[in-house]
């Protein structure tokens, strides 16, 4: 079947989304996205398209009722927003658990939606035949199918981890976070890998055929429109150790716009934003009266002339300060491997109040670019959410790539932060390393690093402001404070 995105979005915008959330909150549907996700930056819960639209043609024509069948598609996405936590590694193995696990914790929760058919919808009305251990893996923890041994694994894997959300923590005391969820996923695999040898036609339908699309009485699970959940929901959660209330406490703090933050946190983020605020605030007063010359630099604007704008000059320089511009542009090149997991929801919540910032005020421009073991330069405000995963690595042209991302007529800043060893997975030899991380040698900028990468700085650089610390995100506060003083105090 196919859907096209204008009946998508006449749907969408009929979603009660927020009889679920606790709060008013916006979706969007997206042609461009991959995933779908919350946006801390923009407050919103962004919905795949693509995703939708492709599980939408793998339904035969006439199956199922449309309406029915893009709800639970889209329900299944804002599932995945609320509860899929954002420094999840992205693999196939997580992917088909976490779909599972979110399907599980939320199959009552929502009004006209049924997870168990689409899932049968999607596939034909039947599992697919388990060729290998992956597409074993798919029916056991997909369709319920593979040996009870198997199925007793899947089952305690969902119910140990039902409390994860968006916000969870990579690790922490007790062993309910995201770490150990990924590792249990990992050693189901190896478990299937064996029993799948051993017993393949477990995992596969006795006639051939597959089960065939539930019936309605078997699989219709849709919870009440009032707001209120029913017996059934606070039954099924119970069975997952959850009662609704925590089920509701979960939903809003995983969608809450401080992003899980601790009380200091909190504190830390509010006043960075003031002071960052204030700095900017002032250096627009000081700048918009008779003080300081404030008027067009002469630099004449030909676009400006077709479009009749009566300001064929373009105002590039205000010598309030020391930064005859006027303007800032900040450059935040941020380590995103997983030894940085403990700092990722602070600093979301700094690039959040940035991008704020950026938003109100053209005199700052911002670019963001996330390094693990791949380097990612973000493309849009949306693209500024960081999860924390894998090894670091430097490429071999990252000078140009820094000094690509310089703007003309402003004041750059560039500010680093490795977290731990900057070069660990494309480790050749002491020189090659050293040549790389001296690529941010620079004026105008400082790196934030623990000890660790002070082994590639010799010769010292020569440059760039060099701070040795593990209080990564107080530096980062600190210096992007700085960074706009220079530009604007």
């Amino acid at each position: 079947m196919e859907l096209s995105f204008a009946r998508c979005k006449s749907i969408v915008d009929t979603l009660p989304i927020g009889l679920y959330t606790g709060r008013r909150i916006p979706l969007e549907l997206v042609k461009d996205e991959e995933t779908s996700y919350y946006s801390i930056v923009e407050d919103k819960i962004l919905i795949s398209y693509p995703i939708i639209a492709y599980r939408f043609s793998q339904v035969k024509e006439g199956t199922c009722d449309e309406e029915e069948a893009v709800r639970s598609m889209l329900y299944h996405e804002v599932s995945h927003a609320i509860l899929t936590p954002t420094n999840l590694e992205n693999n196939f193995q997580t992917n088909c658990m976490e779909d599972q696990r979110i399907e599980t914790v939320l199959k009552n929760y929502y009004h006209g939606v049924d997870f168990r058919k689409q899932i049968y919808d999607i596939h034909g009305g039947h599992a697919p035949k388990a060729t290998d251990a992956k597409s074993a893996f798919f029916n056991a923890v997909r369709f319920g199918l593979g040996t009870a041994a198997v199925q007793k694994e899947v089952n305690r894997i969902i119910k140990t981890y039902a409390t994860l959300n968006r916000t969870s923590p990579r690790w922490e005391p007790g062993d309910i976070d995201v770490g150990n969820y990924e590792y249990a996923i990992y050693d189901l695999y190896r478990m299937i890998q064996n029993e799948f040898e051993e017993h393949p036609e477990e995992f596969n339908d006795p006639n051939g055929e597959g089960q065939g699309v539930p019936s309605s009485e078997q699989s219709k699970t849709n919870g009440e429109a009032n707001g209120n959940l029913t017996e059934k929901i606070s039954k099924d959660l119970a069975e997952l150790g959850l009662t609704v209330e925590r089920l509701k406490r979960m939903v809003g703090a995983s969608l809450s716009k401080d992003g899980g933050l601790k009380v200091e946190e909190k504190e830390q983020l509010d006043s960075f934003q003031k002071t960052a605020e204030t700095i900017i605030n002032n250096f627009r007063k000081k700048n918009s009266g008779g003080s300081g010359i404030n008027t067009y630099s002469g630099v004449f604007n030909p676009r400006a002339v077709t479009r009749k704008d009566y300001r064929y000059f373009e105002r590039s320089m205000s010598v309030q300060g020391n930064n005859k511009f006027g303007s800032c542009h900040l450059n935040l090149f941020i380590d995103c491997s997983g030894s940085f997991c403990d700092n990722v929801k602070l600093t979301n919540g700094i690039l959040a109040v940035l991008s704020n910032i950026e938003r109100k005020n053209h005199n700052f421009s911002m670019d963001v670019v996330f390094i693990n073991h791949q380097l990612k330069i973000c493309k849009n405000v949306r693209e500024r959410q960081m999860s924390a995963w894998g090894g670091n690595s430097i490429p071999e042209n990252m000078k140009n790539i820094i000094l690509e991302m310089q703007k003309p007529q402003t004041c750059n800043y560039n500010i680093i932060l490795f977290d731990g060893d900057a070069v660990c997975n494309d480790y050749r030899n002491m020189a090659d390393a050293i040549k790389r991380f001296h690529a941010f040698d620079m004026k105008q900028a400082t790196l934030i690093t623990d000890p660790d990468n002070e082994q590639y700085m010799n010769p010292p650089f020569s440059s760039t402001k060099v701070v040795v610390t593990q209080q990564y995100t107080k530096e980062l506060i600190r210096h992007i404070t700085n960074a706009l003083m220079i530009a604007f105090g």
